[in-house]
């Protein structure tokens, strides 16, 4: 056990490269603010804004699910995530950072008034659209923020005490009681992030942050898509992250079993996933629709002509 690696030292390459990747990402986003964000072009400012908004909030989700991977296998009573664990706790940290990028790049999107982005900005269009009007109660400024706010604030919070609990195990072997303590209070964390995640990346928040971008449009199955492919996404993000670290020398407990259940989450929600994009899209009910109804009649032909050959057959033989 004393041969365990406790602490990752970041390679020195690593420091390098991340240092110019960073600065790379820092030149563009000026260029980009410059060239097209503070262009005089609205339909240029709303491409760069948009975009800036989309990467911001899908970075955010896929951290986030990494605590929801936390979270669920907690209240599960796993075990098998034990060797692994501070993998997804390191990427759930990043959820405060890229959370706060998203809040300040969506509150210039609303205080700016970005209309081109989110049409329902548009206070006259609301007036004069009954389909806008009758969503104003939950597609409005002052709800965005606050909603906003509590959803950064809450899963920054939630997170932060799970990983604050468990620097806990870090330490001297607990007794039963200061054990069955300690499990209490994980799973009553754990519960609760899991709560607050299914009344906001569950439901609400990508009906509120991507959804309502068309307005006009709405699919109850959008939020279920969003999380399913964040969280494929998450996961994809930590084995990646258990692979480099093993190759490294670290994980000394995780095993090719481990890496195999990570394999399975990301292949059971890659099919949850398809399955949901099959639903999602109304064309595709059309699609099938039309394909089976073809293949019917191709059956009943089959099945037609058949029957005639046996006929014909018979008769020849007779």
């Amino acid at each position: 056990m004393a041969s365990i690696k406790m602490q990752f030292e970041v390679p020195a390459k690593m420091k390098t490269w991340s240092l110019a990747l960073i600065a790379v990402g820092l030149v563009a986003l000026v260029t980009g603010l410059v060239t097209k964000g503070f262009s005089a072009d609205e339909h240029e400012q709303t491409q760069f804004w948009g975009t800036l908004m989309y990467n911001s909030i899908f970075w955010t989700l896929v951290c986030n699910a990494a605590m929801f991977f936390i979270g669920v296998t907690t209240m599960a009573m796993g075990g098998f995530q034990q060797s692994f664990r501070r993998v997804p706790e390191a990427i759930s940290t990043m959820v405060p950072i890229f959370g706060a990028i998203t809040f300040a790049v969506l509150m210039y999107v609303i205080f700016g008034h970005k209309h081109h982005i989110y049409h329902w900005l548009d206070t006259e269009a609301v007036a004069n659209d009954p389909i806008l009007k009758g969503k104003a109660g939950f597609l409005n400024p002052v709800f965005f923020v606050i909603w906003t706010t509590l959803t950064i604030g809450l899963w920054s919070l939630f997170g932060w005490r799970i990983r604050k609990l468990n620097e806990q195990a870090d330490g001297e072997p607990m007794t039963a009681e200061e054990g069955a303590t300690f499990i209490y209070k994980n799973t009553v964390r754990a519960a609760t992030f899991l709560v607050w995640f299914g009344l906001t990346v569950g439901s609400t928040i990508p009906w509120l942050w991507m959804m309502s971008i068309d307005p006009h449009w709405y699919s109850t199955m959008y939020s279920w898509y969003t999380f399913a492919s964040s969280f494929v996404s998450g996961m994809s993000l930590i084995a990646l992250w258990v692979i480099y670290l093993k190759n490294k020398g670290y994980l000394e407990l995780t095993t090719q079993e481990h890496l195999h259940d990570i394999g399975k989450f990301m292949f059971a929600f890659s099919v949850f996933w398809t399955y949901l994009w099959f639903l999602y899209s109304g064309r595709i009910y059309g699609f099938l629709s039309t394909c089976l109804f073809g293949m019917q009649i191709f059956l009943k032909k089959l099945f037609t002509l058949s029957t005639e050959c046996k006929v014909h057959t018979k008769a020849f033989s007779s």
